[in-house]
């Protein structure tokens, strides 16, 4: 038995803040257009980013109980978030890569689809730590509308 994907082109903005330990907050804003495809009740939404001149292709797979960020290109990323829990992801660039613990503090995903438009807010504050130390606290919120607004 087959599953079909429903898939639509959506506008997506990131918002992200990252805390270093002992360090300024840092902000970063993102708008790209991409993909929203939901594939056995489950959602995923794909788009390309583009970091001094490399492309890196991003795919966040969102629920309200667990999501994962995957990235390849330029940047190799698999975080796995799981609400008020942890998992073990990994980071790259080139061919150095970093095992970590993701240590999900809140995770909140809220969807709207209809006939006509999808839109939806992925939201999650996490922290990354490698060999026993914190790396930095991320808060990240991902909003998504369908079309080109």
């Amino acid at each position: 038995m087959e599953s079909t994907a429903m898939e639509r082109p959506v506008t997506i903005r990131l918002h992200s803040s990252i805390r270093h330990p002992g360090q300024d907050q840092e902000t970063h804003e993102l708008k790209a257009k991409g993909r929203l495809i939901e594939k056995a009740g489950t959602s995923y939404l794909q788009y390309v980013e583009e970091q001094n001149g490399q492309s890196i292709q991003t795919v966040v797979k969102m629920s309200a109980q667990d999501a994962l960020i995957m990235r390849k290109g330029a940047v190799t990323m698999r975080l796995p978030f799981i609400a008020e829990g942890e998992r073990l992801g990994e980071y790259g660039t080139g061919p150095a890569s970093l095992k970590m613990l993701v240590r999900t503090k809140k995770l909140d995903f809220v969807e709207e689809m209809e006939r006509e438009t999808a839109s939806g807010r992925f939201a999650v504050t996490y922290e990354l730590h490698a060999d026993g130390s914190l790396l930095g606290t991320y808060e990240l919120m991902i909003t998504y509308t369908e079309g080109t607004k």
